[in-house]
């Protein structure tokens, strides 16, 4: 069968994406890159905004009518946390799809599959088994690895509790042989992952001991091989003095943190549920860049949050002006089914959502602008990743994109200079 996997939403999906091409691929079959050229389109999806669902439906018109007019024999399934919220509702909406399946199946995929091509498939159940350990080919330099699955915190515009379950770590024997594995295959970097990635708490097979994130930090940082290792994403009412302590000491650790504020208003965080105050996160910075000088730290932020008022923004504003973060991933608040937020009044206007997403993007764009004046002429370790046409893509220790004008340089590790990544 040749099979053709579509993704959507966050590392995690790329991540259960990687796994289930290996599967397809053990399987003995085909994946191509060409939706046209399958025999089955599986589309993994998003639900943590609705714009996602809207490109997920969209693209769902489309393979439907391609399959009535050309390719009546094409399997289509949805897979992920759209699947895993929507369920029998995608099957009565769309009769062109053969199977659905959730976040807790997904490691069945396969045999899922073969079962479509007699009956439509619903497969939901939430049975919270961890995946089977992955064994996924390397494709490049840098790889993700879920270290844990769901989330705990029910923060009140988030859905992922209720499609990705509670949280359930993964023992660190596990991690450390994937990595190993991904070492022997080429890979240099890796990103540890987890909705909720410092809460953590695996335990061992070996003597029932339970590791937090800093201690799988200090383990994988002796894996010989390995260059880079990074994490995401981080809460911030979990990141605690021991984990700063661990990116201080580790050599491979990097010196990158992506910890989500979302709002720089008290009263809105005390809605959303985040755990924390204003004050607490600014502590919490100044905490990391003392231990870490050169640490990048990146957000994410919601704009329009239900009673969002002017001066509500305008302390998230000024939040982002003392901070200076390297990057932030800003949106606009679309209130999302089950949540505690969907609840509340979408009482923002589209417009005024609009306006200030542009103002605090445009004021996220100087920042990054005027940090990355600063690193001219500056020598920095960077891990060519892929080719972008005449140019080499790789990054720093600190996340930061870079192009390299060179044309003999390979993906896997040489630095600006041309030197060798340090040992």
């Amino acid at each position: 069968m040749k099979v053709y996997i579509e993704t959507y939403g966050c590392q995690m999906n790329q991540y259960d994406s990687s796994v289930i091409s290996f599967l397809v691929k053990e399987k003995g079959w085909e994946l191509v890159e060409e939706w046209s050229e399958a025999e089955a389109i599986l589309v993994n999806t998003c639900s943590v905004r609705a714009h996602a669902e809207h490109r997920v439906l969209s693209r769902l018109g489309v393979w439907g009518k391609y399959k009535r007019e050309k390719n009546p024999s094409l399997l289509l399934g949805v897979m992920g946390c759209m699947a895993q919220k929507e369920g029998k509702a995608l099957l009565e909406r769309f009769a062109f799809l053969d199977l659905v399946v959730g976040t807790h199946r997904l490691w069945d995929l396969p045999a899922l599959l073969e079962r479509a091509k007699k009956e439509r498939i619903l497969a939901t159940e939430s049975t919270y088994q961890n995946f089977p350990l992955p064994k996924i080919a390397a494709g490049g330099v840098s790889a993700f690895i879920s270290i844990m699955r769901g989330c705990n915190n029910f923060c009140s515009y988030c859905i992922v509790p209720y499609v990705r379950g509670r949280e359930r770590s993964r023992p660190p024997e596990d991690i450390l042989e994937e990595v190993k594995g991904l070492v022997k295959r080429g890979v240099k970097e890796i990103t540890l992952l987890g909705q909720n990635v410092n809460s953590y708490r695996g335990v061992s097979l070996k003597n029932s001991i339970t590791y937090d994130l800093p201690d799988l930090l200090k383990e994988l940082n002796e894996v010989e091989g390995l260059y880079r290792i990074k994490f995401a994403t981080s809460h911030p009412k979990d990141l605690s003095a021991k984990l700063i302590r661990a990116v201080k000491d580790c050599q491979k650790v990097c010196e990158y943190l992506h910890v989500p504020v979302q709002s720089g208003s008290n009263r809105i965080l005390a809605l959303m549920n985040r755990g924390y105050t204003r004050e607490d996160y600014l502590n919490l910075a100044k905490n990391i860049r003392r231990e870490i000088p050169e640490a990048s730290i990146t957000t994410d932020i919601i704009v329009g949050f239900p009673t969002e008022k002017e001066e509500d923004f305008l302390l998230t504003k000024e939040l982002m002006e003392e901070i200076r973060f390297d990057t932030a991933y800003i949106f606009k608040y679309s209130p999302r089914p089950h949540t505690a937020a969907a609840k509340l009044p979408d009482d923002v206007p589209r417009e005024e959502k609009e306006k200030r997403l542009g103002e605090l993007l445009a004021l996220q764009k100087r920042i990054s602008q005027e940090k990355g004046e600063k690193l001219l002429g500056k020598e920095l370790e960077v891990l060519i990743e892929r080719k972008e046409r005449d140019k080499w893509l790789g990054k720093t220790r600190t996340h930061r994109t870079v192009l390299v004008e060179s044309k003999e340089k390979k993906p896997g590790g040489k630095d600006i200079a041309g030197k060798n990544l340090r040992k």
